[in-house]
This record gives structure tokens, C-alpha cells and sequence, in this order.
């Protein structure tokens, strides 16, 4: 007689301590995004106590304490400040951190950051990392657990083992992100600089024209589409433009290159020119959507 023997294979989640440190629009997203979708226990800290303690009422975070309480405890610190802030909060809290745990930060500049710290020598390790996703607004009451459904997540580690790098692109994959993106800190830099700074850069001179405030009655969708983030937050993102300051350059170069081309063409009267320059640009997005 022969037995067939049904094996089950129970794949437990590993609970972890995570620690959010800075519950800004970002900051606090990812901790309600984890509240939402793991069952990880989640640390938090801000600055503003007040905004800690609000996090705490809503939910959106389990524990918080002084961060020689918290940080010691995690297993994961995720640091959400902006660009100048992170280098300096890695180093001067360098010995609290719980040996071979993982920290990473969600700043939109990688290269800085992780060239400078890969050159230390710590008992964790460090990952870079950037979710890609945002809003106009700022700050926690901005904040949602549904922020980075079907978004990207860049993560450019430099000397970090591969077991820590999958750890944190698994939880970007349980938080919600669509797809996970492995690269170097110097290729996610110029991406970036044409995918959101160079937006930026052009949405603000746009309204810096002096008919902007007239719009209101001859406006549709191209002025919504083009103007919609010269919203922004001056403090955080000329941090960002000038840690960014190379490949921004470039980007801007290229941007007034191309402008030109058009301003001559239609100073010259010469339709063919604009004719084939719009033609190109149509050929492009066609092609990468």
C-alpha cells in the first residue's frame, strides 16, 4: 500500500521593528502604508512631538520614544529629513544603531549621501533609497497609506549585501510599490534630474511669466499640465537642485538648447523647422509613452 503524503508550506512573514524617523508628507505615508499593509511594528519619531503624538492617536505609528529608546530597537530605520539633515542624523547616532540592521532614507538625491557614507565603517548597513511619489502638499495631515500603490521604488545600495538589498525591496513590494528599481546612486541622479527637477525648473519659470496671473479664463488643460509643480516647497527642493547641481545643469542646457531651436524657427518664419522639431518630439513620446 502506498501513502501519499501532503507536505503544507506555511510561509510566515518576519515581524520587524521599524523606525520612521520624520513623519512629514513622506515619513508618514510610508508608516501608514506599512500599518496598511504588513504587520510589521512600526517605530516613529519627529521633531515636533506634537505631530509624533498625532501620529501615534491616528494609528499610523505603534511606538515612539527618545530616539536613544527608538533607534537601538529597529531593525529597519527609514530617515525622511530633508538632504543636508541625513548625513549628519546616520553619523551622529552611528552607535545606537542595532548591529546588522538596515538604514535607508527616502531623499530624492542619492549620490552624495551614499558616496559619502560607503567610505564609513559601520556595524549596519546602509541602502539608499527613493520613493517615487508625491503630492503638492506637504507635511503629516497630507500624508496618505495609499501614496505609493502602483508606484515606482529606486533603491541604489553600494556596499551592502544582497540579502539586506532584497529585504528592502520586499518591503517596498508589501507597502505597495508596483516595481522595484536597482541602480547607482551617479544613474539615479541624472534620471532624476530629467524626470522631476528639470519639471520643476520649468513649471516655476512658467509662472514667473508676468500674464500668469491673468490666466483664469483662457486656461485649459496645457496651462494644469505644465504650471500643476510650481507648487512646491522652496526650502526642500533648492536643497535638491543644488546637491543635484551637475546633471541639472545639463538638463537645463538642453531644455534652453531646445527652446532656442524653436524661438529661432519661429523668429525665421520657417514652418519646416517647427514642422520637424514638433515631429521629432511626437516620434519620442510616441515611443516611450
Amino acid at each position: 500500500m502506498y501513502y501519499h503524503i501532503m507536505e503544507t508550506i506555511v510561509l510566515v512573514e518576519v515581524r520587524m521593528k521599524i523606525l520612521v524617523a520624520g513623519l512629514g508628507l513622506i515619513g508618514a505615508s510610508i508608516a501608514k502604508s506599512l500599518k496598511k499593509n504588513t504587520s510589521h511594528y512600526i517605530l516613529g519619531w519627529n521633531r515636533t512631538q506634537s505631530v509624533t503624538l498625532k501620529a501615534l492617536e491616528d494609528g499610523a505609528i505603534d511606538e515612539t520614544g527618545t530616539l536613544d529608546e527608538l533607534i537601538p530597537q529597529a531593525d529597519i530605520t527609514i530617515i525622511n529629513f530633508y538632504t543636508d539633515a541625513i548625513i549628519p542624523f546616520v553619523m551622529e547616532n552611528r552607535d545606537k544603531f542595532k548591529k546588522g540592521s538596515i538604514v535607508t532614507d527616502s531623499c530624492g538625491i542619492k549620490t552624495m549621501i551614499c558616496r559619502t557614507l560607503e567610505k564609513e565603517k559601520f556595524d549596519f548597513y546602509y541602502i539608499g533609497a527613493h520613493p517615487m511619489a508625491g503630492r503638492e502638499v506637504s507635511g503629516y495631515d497630507a500624508s496618505l497609506p495609499t501614496l505609493f500603490d502602483n508606484a515606482s521604488f529606486i533603491c541604489t545600495p553600494t556596499n551592502a549585501p544582497k540579502s539586506k538589498i532584497d529585504t528592502v525591496l520586499e518591503l517596498a513590494r508589501e507597502m505597495g510599490f508596483k516595481r522595484t528599481v536597482v541602480t547607482t546612486p551617479e544613474h539615479h541622479d541624472e534620471m532624476i534630474a530629467f524626470t522631476s527637477q528639470i519639471a520643476h525648473v520649468l513649471a516655476c519659470s512658467y509662472v514667473l511669466s508676468p500674464l500668469a496671473p491673468q490666466h483664469a479664463g483662457f486656461s485649459a488643460g496645457s496651462y494644469r499640465d505644465v504650471s500643476r509643480v510650481a507648487r512646491i516647497n522652496g526650502e526642500m527642493w533648492s536643497e535638491l537642485f543644488i546637491a543635484n547641481k551637475e546633471p541639472l545643469i545639463n538638463e537645463i542646457d538642453d531644455l534652453v538648447n531646445n527652446l532656442e531651436k524653436f524661438r529661432a524657427a519661429i523668429q525665421d518664419e520657417d514652418r519646416d523647422i517647427l514642422i520637424d522639431l514638433m515631429a521629432q518630439a511626437n516620434r519620442i513620446k510616441e515611443e516611450i509613452g
